[in-house]
């Protein structure tokens, strides 16, 4: 590594329920003196090894009560800079994108060169909105439920390893020595990753592949969106859509899925949460009348949509919206919206859709 002594800082996340036998095995290799690898360096490599709990202390492994591990608690200090970050496997758990754990990743991950996310440990990185549009693979057996909570996951659970950008994920047929070889040989500089994540990240104002989809006119994205807002205090199906691109209703599915990474129905159900908001801090009308003029059939559907996506709830929303204590959104809706402003690609596409232009071709809609 060119110097007399180099450190690599590495991190295991650990939670309740979770198995440590993989990400001990994996250390193991990845620090062994005999690795060939390892061999290769210049000068002398310390490891510093920093494992993390939701309360710190002692846990132990369900898998085995031999295995007690001492932990520092995620409420503490954070590492900076890390060379590797590997999130345990363990019982399966739908974990909330507000959780401390769901917190404590989304401040220690932009800094991390590499993170490992052993079987269901992908689960902890989806729920902190990490993997939205990332590929993936996990245990065969948890495979449905993830892509099911976390839709903008892109899970296929056949490969025993997936890379998407400085991210590792396995399943159970993994064969740690091949992770820790592909770890050595792939390690990412600083500006390689934070050039990924400026491309993969959420930003409030949707990511690089919705802008793109957006800002072609000749998209599906583009001139199914326009229609919507033009019509979206109307009832609009799938069908209805598809009639409109002159198009089967399972060709337009899947082409918009392929264009903006969440299926139409879904996209919909947000954008209309969307326009919601920002009526309530635009204007006063009620609740109700906002729910309808957006689509919605009433205020009470408008607030178990709030409550899912922004959770918190309509009146709660205006209320606190200037004092900035909203909770963190749902990232689902996270990776479009920031639950606070209005992204420019909506502003423009809401404008042309208000002059019944439609894809700027004088074609109206």
């Amino acid at each position: 590594m060119g110097t007399d002594t180099d450190v690599r800082r590495i991190a295991i996340l650990t939670y309740p329920g979770c198995f440590f036998g993989e990400a001990i095995k994996l250390l193991e290799i990845l620090t062994s003196p005999s690795e060939p690898l390892a061999a290769q360096s210049e000068g002398k490599t310390r490891n510093l090894i920093q494992i993390y709990s939701l309360t710190g202390g002692r846990v132990f492994s369900p898998s085995s009560r031999l295995i007690y591990m001492d932990t520092l608690m995620i409420q503490g200090p954070k590492p900076a800079d890390l060379d590797l970050l590997i999130i345990a496997h363990g019982t399966w758990a739908v974990t909330d994108h507000t959780s401390e754990l769901s917190c404590w990743l989304r401040a220690v991950c932009p800094g991390a060169k590499q993170i490992v996310a052993l079987g269901s440990g992908v689960i902890r990185l989806a729920a902190a909105g990490l993997l939205n549009h990332r590929r993936v693979t996990t245990h065969s057996a948890l495979a449905p439920l993830l892509a099911e909570n976390y839709p903008l996951v892109c899970v296929d659970a056949l490969l025993p390893m997936q890379i998407d950008g400085n991210i590792y994920t396995t399943n159970e047929h993994i064969n740690l020595s091949e992770l820790a070889l592909r770890l050595m040989k792939r390690p990412l500089s600083l500006g390689h990753r934070l050039q990924h994540q400026a491309a993969s990240a959420p930003n409030g104002g949707g990511l690089t592949a919705f802008n793109h989809a957006f800002t072609r006119l000749d998209s599906i994205a583009h001139r199914v969106i326009l229609w919507w807002l033009a019509h979206i205090d109307e009832d609009i199906s799938m069908e209805r859509s598809a009639v409109f691109l002159s198009m089967s209703e399972r060709s337009f599915r899947r082409h918009f899925k392929t264009e903006v990474g969440y299926s139409p129905y879904l996209f919909l159900l947000l954008l209309r949460l969307e326009l919601a908001r920002q009526a309530l801090i635009d204007s006063n009308l009620p609740i109700d009348k906002i729910a309808r003029r957006g689509g919605l059939h009433d205020g009470q559907q408008l607030a178990r949509m709030f409550r899912k996506f922004i959770e918190t709830s309509p009146h709660q929303y205006r209320t606190e919206i200037c004092n900035d204590g909203l909770p963190v959104p749902h990232p689902v809706y996270a990776a479009l919206f920031d639950g606070r402003t209005t992204p420019p690609w909506l502003h423009e596409m809401q404008f042309a859709a208000k002059r019944g232009i439609h894809a700027g071709r004088g074609t109206q809609l």
